[in-house]
């Protein structure tokens, strides 16, 4: 019974030990990413949710959201922008927040992080899938029931932008449902673009014909 209670609180400490750790940082880095004969490209890099532009390389204004833009995955240009941009989150911020998840862990255990751990594996799963390559582009189409053209641009981690009329919209693209503004469509390929049906109103569709390249 003794060495039962001497061994108990000493293995516990090694499991905090053993899972206090910080994680290594991700470095802040810079790219270049260029829109060659004012075609769409996107240019894969985790950007840890965050771009700045940092100098223009183009006589075409860069202007963020419409000629240049970025997801978790990449960062893509449009319209003959072409620029460098920093990606990613310096040393300092990353060593704060490393040794903030360290004392965290250190207080709620080795269960706790596990826990964590799958809860987050689990997020990632679900917005980190890339959508299909033929769904990843700029896209154009006319509404015939609201009697407007409608562009979008899909990106491959799934954000969507794009204009009906006047209106612009953002959105998001996940396995086949298109989230548009307030509007959710159910999309299905077609040549080289695809239909989308309204889930409230299947008499509601829009054909939809690649304008700009994806990948």
């Amino acid at each position: 019974m003794i060495r039962n209670f001497l061994t108990r609180p000493l293995s516990g400490l090694i499991c905090v030990a053993m899972v206090a750790v910080p994680l290594p940082a991700r470095a802040e880095q810079t790219i270049r990413c260029e829109s060659r004969g004012f075609n769409y490209r996107y240019c894969r890099v985790d950007t840890d949710d965050r771009v700045e532009l940092s100098r223009q390389l183009s006589s075409i204004s860069c202007r963020e959201n419409r000629s240049w833009g970025y997801d978790r995955y990449g960062v893509w240009v449009d319209h003959g922008c072409a620029a460098e941009f920093r990606v990613g989150k310096d040393d300092n911020n990353h060593r704060s927040r490393d040794k903030a998840i360290g004392i965290g862990v250190a207080v709620v255990g080795l269960a706790a992080l596990a826990a964590m751990a799958s809860s987050r594996n689990q997020q990632a799963t679900q917005e980190g899938s890339e959508v299909q390559n033929w769904a990843v582009g700029s896209f154009s189409g006319y509404d015939e029931t609201e009697r407007t053209p409608v562009q979008l641009t899909i990106l491959p981690g799934g954000s969507v932008k794009g204009r009906a009329g006047n209106n612009e919209f953002t959105g998001q693209l996940s396995g086949d449902q298109l989230q548009a503004g307030r509007q959710r469509f159910k999309i299905s390929r077609q040549g080289q673009g695809f239909l989308a049906v309204d889930v409230n109103n299947p008499q509601h569709r829009v054909q939809f014909n690649l304008a700009g390249g994806g990948y």
